[in-house]
């Protein structure tokens, strides 16, 4: 039952992405098919209003698309696509009409390398008069046998960016059917790049920069990084009717060098072109609160006049918006929205133990929660597609996948809810998943740590029945957050007999400012701290036990990490453990993508330099002379009583560790060098010690096979813990 079970709840559609057009919004999903051991594209369009609600809606699979946009008047469509193998890769750019037609097509293979479709340097789109697309692809890598060039150290963007060294973009003219890459004299790597709403020719992009020894610090879930908004001129006008093969651009950083800036968006604001971003303070916590700035560039653009229209929040009233939290996406790719004579933008954002959907008005920066009260743990997790007086929004829960939700902003000031999509589950497992109960429980004395719980109804409910064991799963981060949103691997866990408990410790994501702050230096103590209470709470109040069996422990990265803390410290109380790319010694950094982190999290400055504001290029004004962070002695020492390998000796739990050899992260070997100890202090119960590698997985675990043994797995090592 386990794997049939497992299977559909991990096929269940993912929406992705969506484009919103007058009467009809075209989905994208996600889709694992478990058969193949792929992940696969799919696209549906789902009419809006009774003119369109008899079209005929086709779900059609999407193959060698990387990445498609629609112009701003929605009447053309550009793709990225990519054919063949691996040995005969061919990429080109189309350009297509609402009829179907193909109006070009650029066979781009020998210009640059793999197209960029990630959340940090996506940049396809149309330029205002729709003549020009840019986007994003890897620099081509020099041919010539004899060529140093070729041996250059090249350092990768890390975890989650597998091959990607040298962002370029490129500027394309469609009709002439020419291409030319953007080039310029700054430090920085341009990603996300758009145009103005006015011009051709100026274009703005997130630009990302080395630390101050040129080290290229993982950017995958770090919003700290020495990044900021820029601005390209691209001066003369682009005349690329001609093959040349280059565009020069001026530069200039608008954007101060102490924050942390990205996920750009041009909009209009009282009538006039604005450029909306997002920031967080460079260095420190990796997922601190953001806030929310404009500046208008109608005309000549002035820095100085930028405003911070959602400051970040310290610390929240109770109920209160707590700040803003966003993903890795950041702002929706349209965002901007109409409520009567007013401008606003609408994003999901991180609240607590949930998603929700704001609504930000650029005129003041007020913030209203969208989401309707009701009696359900809905999470309203992303915002797909915004247009005029309407939005296409994804919320779910752990009793309920993926619907899509379309609100509009009626005349008399109020907001209507129509669901346009339920995802198609079996009637069994529909009433297998309401059988779940999901509450979220505060822990007392230790505000904001609270824990979402998922169990039985029966287990609530009918003092007769035996209280099921209990698995604890911590996230990762640690500035992230469990929410109530649809997660297979919880309602698998959950639907095999389990209670779950997802605590969301001091340091969690969506309780402010403060909160998060708080946990710099106490990795290790207050996170742990806030986890075993979180247990003791639970048995207090009868939703779980303590003893053999009763008791069980699951994360990943710093999950794992607070993991072999709670397992080391707390010997008595768990029975099983399954750690997945855990951190167990926090000073073995040499290999990770995020050095930074080591340092930073335990209390240890490591500091980061960015360009200045008004940077343009030129070699002076360069940013600060900031010294390289060694492993000491004592630094060392400091970390390695932080850790969980400081508590090996003392671990009596049976333990799996499940490790990703081309985690770029973690190193894997603090897993398998975990695994060793381990084994060399049980020698008489060798078998409570066992670990899984997977090649070519990285941190997360996400490929389909590996996901699949990792959780049918976990299943088994904690039903064994069980019996």
């Amino acid at each position: 039952m386990s794997i049939q079970t497992y299977d559909e709840l991990t096929s269940v559609p993912v929406p992705i992405a969506a484009f919103l057009h007058d009467h009809v919004v075209q989905v994208q999903f996600s889709i694992t098919d478990n058969t193949r051991n792929v992940k696969r594209i799919v696209s549906k369009s789902i009419p809006l209003d009774a003119q369109t609600l008899n079209t005929m809606s086709v779900t059609e699979e999407i193959i060698g698309v990387v990445s498609t946009a629609y112009s701003p008047s929605g009447d053309l469509k550009v793709i990225l696509r990519e054919t063949g193998d691996e040995k005969d890769k061919k990429r080109f750019v189309e350009v297509w009409n609402n009829n179907a037609a193909m109006l070009a097509c650029k066979d781009v293979t020998d210009a640059h390398g793999i197209f960029y479709a990630d959340d940090f340097f996506n940049s396809l789109c149309f330029s205002p008069s729709e003549t020009f697309i840019i986007y994003t692809a890897e620099k081509k890598k020099p041919t010539e046998k004899n060529s140093f060039e070729k041996f250059s150290y090249r350092q990768p963007f890390g975890e989650g960016l597998t091959g990607k060294h040298t962002p370029v973009l490129f500027l394309f003219d469609w009709r002439a059917t020419k291409l030319v890459s953007l080039e310029h004299d700054a430090p920085v790597f341009f990603g996300q790049a758009l145009f103005g709403r006015s011009s051709e020719f100026k274009i703005y992009a997130t630009g990302y920069e080395t630390a101050s020894d040129e080290r290229l610090l993982g950017i995958k879930s770090c919003y700290n990084r020495p990044t900021g908004i820029w601005q390209l001129s691209i001066t003369p006008a682009p005349e690329i009717q001609n093959d040349a093969d280059s565009q020069k651009c001026n530069v200039i950083k608008l954007t101060a060098s102490h924050l942390s800036c990205r996920s750009p968006r041009v909009v209009i604001s009282n009538g006039k072109d604005t450029l909306l971003w997002i920031s967080q303070p460079t260095g420190g916590a990796h997922g601190a609160t953001s806030a929310l700035h404009s500046l208008e560039i109608t005309n000549d653009i002035d820095p100085s006049k930028t405003q911070t229209i959602v400051d970040m929040v310290w610390e929240p009233a109770k109920g209160e918006f707590p700040g803003l939290y966003l993903s890795d996406s950041g702002l929706p790719r349209t965002t901007h929205v109409n409520w009567g004579a007013e401008d606003y933008i609408v994003t999901s954002t991180n609240w607590g133990s949930r998603f929700t959907i704001v609504l930000i008005s650029l005129l003041d920066g007020t913030v209203k929660d969208l989401t309707p009260p009701d009696e359900k743990l809905l999470s309203w997790s992303t915002v797909l597609a915004a247009k005029g007086d309407q939005f296409v929004c994804v919320r779910s829960s752990l009793t309920s996948p993926f619907e899509l939700v379309l609100v509009k902003f009626d005349t008399d000031g109020t907001c209507s809810f129509s669901t346009i999509h339920k995802t198609s589950i079996s009637a069994e497992l529909r009433t297998r998943l309401n059988s779940l109960t999901v509450k979220i429980v505060p822990i007392p004395n230790r505000f904001p740590t609270e824990t979402i719980v998922v169990q039985q109804s029966s287990s609530s409910t009918n003092d007769n029945e035996e209280v099921p064991p209990c698995i604890t799963i911590p996230h990762g981060g640690p500035h992230g957050a469990s929410t109530v949103t649809y997660t297979a691997s919880v309602c698998f866990l959950a639907l095999e007999g389990y209670t779950i408990s997802l605590p969301n410790y001091t340091g969690s994501t969506g309780y402010g400012e403060k909160y998060i702050r708080a946990l710099i230096g106490q990795c290790g103590t207050l996170d742990v701290g806030d986890c075993i209470e979180s247990v003791r709470h639970l048995v207090k109040i009868g939703v779980a036990n303590e003893g053999r069996g009763k008791m069980f422990l699951g994360g990943g990265s710093h999950g794992g990490f607070l993991l072999g803390h709670l397992i080391g410290q707390y010997p008595d109380v768990f029975t099983s453990a399954v750690l997945r790319n855990p951190v167990i010694s926090a000073g073995e950094i040499s290999t990770s993508d995020i050095q930074d982190w080591y340092f930073s999290e335990f209390g240890i400055d490591y500091a980061l330099s960015s360009l200045p504001l008004g940077y343009t290029g030129s070699s002076t004004s360069l940013k600060a002379v900031v010294p390289p962070r060694i492993m000491t002695p004592e630094v060392y020492s400091k970390l390695y009583y932080a850790s969980p390998i400081a508590h090996v000796h003392k671990v009596t739990a049976s333990v799996l560790l499940l490790i990703g050899d081309s985690d770029q992260r973690v190193a894997p070997t603090q897993g398998i060098g975990y695994y060793h100890a381990l084994k060399a202090l049980r020698t008489d119960s060798p078998d409570d010690i066992e670990i899984m590698v997977f090649p070519g997985e990285g941190h997360p675990l996400e490929g389909v096979e590996a996901s699949k043994v990792v959780w049918l797995r976990t299943v088994e090592w904690f039903r064994r813990g069980a019996s």
